[in-house]
């Protein structure tokens, strides 16, 4: 609710105060999300829902919201249309909180519709702009789309299970009522894939580029998010929705190639990081399609931190030296090879030993990790790190062994044994 009264009441206040207003809303409601899920406990009711899924979202979402805001703040300053930007960015953020928190299909519908249309006059905020104006008409197409999927998703839920709200639906269904989920299954997919910009329909995603910086943050680090969570949310329905399931790792896995080698090829910082948010969504459905929600999950957290930082910083990149690429030499290829798959292993060994009841993850996670954790160990050893802490921990060693050898105990020991 603040972050609505503050959109509302910004647009007839002086550039300044409008800041400040939608700044100190913003931050007040991340205070009262952190502590509504430190001592608040699941609930439900007929529209709103707090549990998990969403108390770690609408955290996120809050604490970004408050971040953007300040810095938009310097970002616009001398801009005469900063009263109305701030509007449009609170009501934004009000929007994306409310599908966040929503328990009900008709909240979660009006929310998905009113976060993109106030997306869509951020994306306007310079309309003399004719790259602006045409990334704005080809995302609201795409987005048009999406919400008829959405509605005809939420139909025939409703349809078959005579209600709207979440809790009714996921239990009707875990009754064994399970008519028309493949068919609703593909929708969302397709919803998740139009809002998220997958391939074939990523190419609004890096063309929004004109829009102003603090607008590209939010985008990519909250309301892009919103494709994952709706899959997210409605992850009991899946169960039952296997040809779905695989759609997600086959547009995942596409996508995810696809953008990750595109970005390579990108002139400019913030087109490179559009194709890096689709590359990574594209990772995180795949996740979501190989059913391990909960990694899916700490993947939205932490690219959204990490995306929103990006573009925050994206303007320091302006006059910087570019900085040399390393070498990576066989050696160290292979180094990194054993040393991620050495760390993988014995940490699945360890969880084994130490939790032989627990339930692991496919295989191809650990490979992932493995593979992660070698390019790393590859760039440290590379750019001499690793060199470094091997010198260190030899002469740490000689120190150690030579402080022993001279020790009162280890040369009393040696005369016991003469």
């Amino acid at each position: 609710m603040l972050p609505l009264i503050a959109g509302l009441v910004c647009r007839g206040l002086a550039p300044k105060a409008a800041g400040c207003l939608a700044v100190v809303a913003a931050g007040v409601s991340a205070i009262g999300a952190v502590l509504l899920v430190s001592f608040g406990t699941n609930a439900g009711s007929s529209l709103l829902k707090l549990d998990a899924l969403s108390s770690v979202m609408v955290v996120l979402v809050s604490f970004l919201g408050t971040v953007v805001l300040r810095y938009s703040r310097h970002y616009l300053a001398g801009d005469p249309e900063q009263a109305k930007f701030f509007s449009w960015m609170s009501l934004t953020l009000a929007a994306v909180l409310t599908l966040m928190l929503s328990g009900n299909l008709l909240v979660l519908l009006v929310a998905w519709v009113s976060t993109s249309l106030c997306l869509h006059r951020l994306l306007l905020h310079h309309p003399e702009r004719a790259g602006a104006v045409d990334s704005a008409r080809k995302k609201f197409v795409f987005s048009r789309v999406g919400d008829a999927c959405l509605i005809i998703a939420s139909l025939q839920l409703f349809r078959t299970h005579s209600s709207w709200n979440f809790d009714a639906i996921f239990a009707s269904v875990a009754a064994g009522n399970t008519h028309g989920l493949p068919t609703v299954g593909f929708l969302f997919v397709a919803c998740a894939a139009l809002k998220s910009a997958q391939f074939p329909f990523h190419s609004w995603l890096p063309d929004t580029m004109e829009t102003p910086t603090p607008v590209s943050a939010f985008m990519h680090a909250g309301i892009i998010n919103a494709g994952g969570f709706l899959i997210l949310r409605f992850a009991p329905l899946f169960t039952y929705a296997a040809g779905a399931l695989n759609l997600l790792v086959v547009l995942g896995s596409v996508t995810a190639a696809f953008a990750a080698v595109v970005m390579l090829a990108q002139p400019g910082v913030k087109r490179a990081l559009a194709y890096s948010t689709i590359a990574q969504m594209g990772f995180m459905l795949l996740q979501c399609g190989l059913g391990a929600y909960g990694l899916a999950l700490i993947h939205i957290a932490a690219h959204s931190l990490y995306k929103a930082h990006a573009f925050l910083t994206s303007g320091s990149t302006v006059g910087a030296v570019p900085r040399a690429a390393i070498p990576l030499a066989t050696p160290a290829l292979t180094l990194g090879v054993l040393v991620g798959g050495l760390i993988v292993t014995g940490g699945a060994t360890a969880l084994h030993v130490l939790a032989p009841a627990a339930r692991f993850q496919p295989w191809v996670f650990g490979v992932v990790l493995a593979l992660a954790l070698a390019y790393g160990f590859a760039r440290a050893w590379s750019a001499g790190v690793g060199a470094a802490l091997v010198r260190r921990w030899c002469c740490a060693r000689l120190v150690l062994r030579s402080w022993w050898l001279r020790s009162p105990v280890c040369c009393m020991r040696w005369r016991d044994f003469c």
